[in-house]
């Protein structure tokens, strides 16, 4: 059940550039909003950091969980969701998560480093929008009835897939060729629900017309071609692909382009830290997060 939310201001991201942001927001009074997405911080990996100003060394993981502690301490929530559509012209701003429609007054893009375009599916930005989807509950209904291919294992994924059966599509999942011995005995509840699993495949194309006909599938070298309407792919979404539909400026590098105000092309939206490609540094993350906070406070007074 997708849910309605606003908020004076959405951070996407949950890293030290968007808990400052965050933290700026909220401590002014304004309600912030943080989506956090599958993709964690760098600062989740777990590291030695000597160069953040008042700590002679610090584990990467408890500096994380300060910024998040001061950032909710002043008021700011944090939402697990990833982004999955943006529609940033204009006021207000939405954004679409699996689970909510969020109507945001400003947004503040802080979402680490862009992936890098060799995960990116060839056909699958071109598509997005005309049979490539990230979200089953968003636009599995649109599909009733029809032959739509799920590719990725996690149990987020597994979910999906039930939700696309239960909407009325025909499922075909492609699991990719690392899988997890935990995700065996879901495998086998979908199999057992009568849905294709093509175990051990990988989704090498998407290709159609102006829309999604079919996908090539492969493995242990063997190529084969499956007649679908649509595809959903449950993993996080390309910046590249994200960003541009939004009307975002984006560099040679696929970072977001911004001024020395943080703001973006795009008035009312913001961008910080990495995925800025700036310095890549946390401290520079945490200074940037602080601009792009008081900036969209600024744009607010307007």
């Amino acid at each position: 059940m997708i849910k309605n939310l606003k908020t004076d201001v959405l951070i996407i991201g949950a890293g030290p550039a968007g808990l400052t942001a965050a933290l700026y927001v909220a401590r002014a009074g304004k309600k912030a909003l943080v989506l956090e997405g599958r993709t964690p911080s760098r600062l989740a990996i777990g590291y030695e950091i000597e160069n953040y100003p008042g700590f002679l060394k610090i584990d990467s993981r408890e500096l994380l969980e300060k910024f998040i502690e001061q950032a909710k301490h002043h008021g700011a929530e944090i939402l697990k969701e990833d982004a999955l559509a943006l529609a940033l012209e204009g006021q207000p701003k939405y954004v679409t998560t699996r689970s909510a429609f969020i109507e945001a007054r400003a947004v503040i893009i802080a979402t680490g480093r862009p992936i890098s375009e060799e995960k990116i599916i060839p056909g699958e930005e071109e598509f997005t929008g005309r049979g490539v989807s990230y979200c089953a509950t968003c636009d599995g209904p649109l599909y009733r009835g029809r032959e739509v291919l799920a590719y990725g294992l996690s149990e987020e994924a597994l979910d999906e897939v039930l939700e696309l059966e239960q909407v009325g599509c025909r499922v075909k999942l492609v699991t990719g060729k690392k899988i997890k011995p935990e995700f065996k005995e879901g495998l086998e509840k979908l199999r057992q629900k009568g849905m294709v699993v093509l175990e051990g495949y990988e989704l090498k194309a998407i290709q159609g017309e102006k829309r999604v006909e079919k996908v090539v599938v492969e493995k242990d070298g063997q190529m084969e071609e499956i007649l679908v309407s649509a595809v959903f792919i449950f993993r996080e979404i390309p910046g590249s692909t994200l960003f541009t539909k939004a009307g975002l400026q984006l560099d040679e590098r696929q970072c977001v382009v911004v001024d020395r105000l943080q703001r973006t092309n795009v008035e009312g939206v913001f961008a910080a830290g990495d995925v800025t490609c700036g310095s890549l540094q946390v401290a520079s993350a945490v200074g940037e997060g602080c601009v792009a906070g008081m900036q969209a406070l600024a744009y607010l007074r307007k």
